[in-house]
This record gives C-alpha cells, structure tokens and sequence, in this order.
C-alpha cells in the first residue's frame, strides 16, 4: 500500500511552539554563549596578552583578527556541508572542536602560536552561528523566525560581554592562560549537552528524503499526532516543492529576489559586523586611552554589550511584524550619535556614558540585521545563505581589530574613531534602503523559496 503524502511545511506553519522547541533553543543559546565568550575572550584579554608577551598594537590586531579570519572560513565551508550531510553532526563536531582549541590559547606558548591556534579557532566556532540559526528556522512559523534567531544571538551577545566581567572577576585569580582554559571547558560541557539533547532539522531531513522514520520520531516530539503515519508516507515541503532536485550552487543564493537580496544583506552586515568588532574588541582599551580605568574600561564595554542584546530584542517583534523596514531604525540613531563623539567636545563622564550607549546600539543594529537573514533563504540553501553572509560579515569584522590597532598606532586622537565609524551605520542604512526599494519592485522575501525553486526546476 502506498503511503500518503504528509506537508511538513504545513504542520510547522500551523503550530504552537512547545517544550521541544524550547529546549532546542535553550540548548543552542547555551552554545553561542560560549561561542562568543570564546570569540571575545582574546580581546579582554588583549591587555594582559600585551603586558606579559610585550606585544605591539599590530600583533594583538593579529591575535583578534586571526580568530575573526577563520570564522570566516568555517562559515563557508562547514554551513555547506551541513547542506549536504545535516545540521546535528557539523554542529557537534565543531563545538567540540573549538572547545579543545581555546583550552589550547591557554597553553600556547609564544605569539606566532596565539595567532596560529587563534585562527584554526576561529574556523570551528564560526561554524556554529549560522547552522544554528539555520536548524531553529527550520523548526518555527515563518512569523516567529526573527524573534528565534534574535534570542539565539543574544546567547553569543551575552558570551561576548561576559568575557568582560569574568576577565575582571577570574585574570587576578588563574591569569590570562588560565581564563582560555576555563572558557574551553565550559565551551567542552555545552558541546556535551548539544550532543544529548540536538535533533536534526525536519526540513532537512524531508529535503533529503528516505529519512521517514526519523521524521515521524521528531513529529512526535513536536506534539503532532503520529499514529497513523508510517515512514513509507511520502513527506514533503509545499513551500519549497523542488527543493531536492539537484545540488547546492552558489548561484543559487542570487536567484530570483536573492540577487538584491543577498548582496545587500552582505553589505549591511559587513558594514555592522566591522562596527560591532571594533566597539567590542577594542572598547577596552580604547577607553583606557581615554584615561578611564582598567576595571571601568571592561565593565563599561561589557554593560553596553549587554544592553545591546535588549536593544536587538525590543525590536524583533517589530521585525517580524513589519519585516527589513525596521532594521532601518537603529542605524537611523547611531550615526548622529558617533558624529557627536567623535567630533563634539564633551566632558570625561559624558564620553564614558555616550561610549556605552554608542556600543549597546551597534549591537541592537548588529541584531537587527542578522533577524533578517536565515528567514530569507528556502530550506536547501538556509545554511549555505547563512554561512555566505555570516562569512562576509565576519570577514568585514577582520577590519574592525585592524582599524583599531591602525588608530592606536597612529597619533590621531583615539576619539575620533568613533566620526570616522559613523560610515558603518550609513552603509547599513544604503543597504536595507536597497532591500526594501527591491522588495517593492519584484516581490518579499517570504518568495524567495518558491522564486529559487521555480529556477531549479526550469534547470534541472
């Protein structure tokens, strides 16, 4: 008897979330934690590098770059295999990796070693950020894909600003070798839990086909009524009727609407990624250059981190709602702001608190751009669109450590990196404006699946 024909597409779309979804989320935002503390670590510890192997401002842009480098090329490379070969195993497999790798910072002995160790790093845990936003996607309605993919990132934005308090809290205690190994065995523990409790994505296993077993086990778990299903069912995507027909290309990323999309989307957050690296990696010594202390320096980043996470999150829902429109909102408020700190004289405090401010709206700008990228891609190039525009950015985040060890080494005034950033948000706003301008003349995002199918049936 043949089985029936099961949309996969239909019973995600026309459900609740549930305690499966919670703890997928749960999970994968304990691990970009530790992703980004991992990331971040070396630049809170930047100044401890710099006082005990006597490092000039080039080799720490060298140590912070070459991390940010690698990320760059794990994206590419891992996102497509998990395009290939599924979601749970890459996931795993580099989780574990860049948990051994920062262990081994702790242990490197001299700077060619940081910046060697720095980047194979690098390559490991930029694999995590987008085939984690990929499999979430994969798992919510439409209309809760940017709020999904926010809370995520907040985990990797909290990673990133509580390597600045723990580095204040731990250094005095174990030193800066001793501040990698703790961060690798956390990074070690939280691989442990993905691994126990991280499924694979249902719509990639409906893409692959001839996985109907595993299917319905995961239907199951999602609270769908499974009795009357068997794995012989035939299991689609209605949304993306053609999405198996033949390998993933990059062309592929620039079908139909993705042509405007992609790029722009690459540019804005190239553009956010150089701000957000910047502010994050070198805020604490620039504010030390600005004659604050070593302790308020970290605190002071850290606090804007955080408060960028809520800025990315008192916005998603919006984004959701109302789509790219808002990303515009943010960029909208920090380039007069960077002007006004970079140019205007204000007194000490009120530097510290703008500086603050500056940081916490990167990232709310960072946030809003990142919401928008897995939900643009269709199931069989989610994780590649993702690690393609993950890369771009982080390859733009390369220019940030460069651009501060550039301003330290130069006698320019360090406060006038901040006019001078004011260029990211503008490019960020160029190319949301270009996203919607685009959007009006050919169509929304939500069709792009079935605009790349359309072409991958025409040549396939």
């Amino acid at each position: 008897m043949t089985g029936r024909t099961v949309d996969i597409s239909g019973i995600i779309e026309n459900r609740s979330l549930n305690g499966f979804n919670y703890r997928l989320i749960a999970a994968s935002w304990l691990l970009t934690i530790f992703d980004g503390f991992d990331l971040s670590l070396a630049a809170f510890a930047a100044p401890y590098l710099r006082d005990d192997l006597a490092l000039d401002p080039n080799q720490l842009a060298n140590i912070l770059s070459a991390g940010l480098l690698g990320t760059f090329f794990g994206a590419v490379v891992f996102a497509s295999i998990s395009d290939r070969i599924g979601r749970r195993p890459v996931l795993i497999g580099c989780s574990f990796a860049f948990g051994l790798l920062t262990v081994a910072m702790g242990f490197a002995p001299s700077y060619p070693w940081l910046v060697a160790i720095r980047f194979l790093d690098g390559i490991a845990i930029g694999a995590v950020i987008p085939i984690a936003w990929a499999l979430n996607s994969e798992y919510v309605p439409k209309g809760l894909r940017a709020t999904v993919v926010t809370i995520i990132m907040v985990g990797y934005s909290i990673g990133i600003s509580g390597a600045g308090p723990m580095t204040v809290w731990l250094e005095p205690m174990v030193g800066w070798r001793g501040l990698f190994i703790v961060g690798g065995l956390g990074s070690l523990v939280a691989a442990a839990i993905l691994f126990a409790v991280l499924p694979e994505s249902i719509r990639w296993l409906t893409v692959k086909a001839d996985n109907g077993q595993s299917i319905v086990r995961v239907l199951g778990k999602l609270g769908v009524d499974t009795r009357d299903m068997r794995s012989d069912d035939h299991f689609i995507l209605s949304d993306e009727p053609d999405a198996a027909t033949r390998k993933v290309r990059i062309s592929d990323l620039f079908a139909g609407w993705l042509k405007f999309a992609t790029p722009a989307i690459w540019l804005a957050y190239a553009a956010s990624s150089i701000a957000v690296y910047y502010v994050n990696g070198w805020g604490p010594i620039i504010l030390e250059e600005l004659a604050f202390d070593r302790k308020t320096a970290a605190l002071a980043t850290a606090f804007g981190g955080i408060m960028g996470s809520v800025a990315g999150l008192a916005i998603m829902r919006f984004t959701d709602r109302l789509g790219p429109v808002m990303v515009l909102f943010y960029p909208l408020l920090l380039l007069p702001l960077l002007l006004i700190l970079g140019l205007a004289p204000l007194p000490q405090q009120a530097v510290l608190w703008l500086a603050i401010v500056a940081i916490a709206i990167v990232g709310g700008m960072t946030f809003s751009v990142v919401s928008i990228i897995a939900p643009v891609y269709p199931t069989r190039v989610r994780a590649s669109g993702s690690g393609w525009a993950s890369s771009i950015g982080k390859l733009g985040g390369v220019l940030g450590p460069i651009f501060g060890g550039w301003m330290l080494a130069s006698n320019l005034p360090i406060i006038r990196s901040f006019a001078l950033l004011a260029l990211m948000p503008a490019l960020v706003l160029l190319s949301v404006i270009g996203i919607l301008i685009a959007r009006r003349s050919i169509g929304d995002a939500d069709g792009a699946a079935s605009t790349l199918t359309k072409s991958t049936g025409a040549s396939a």
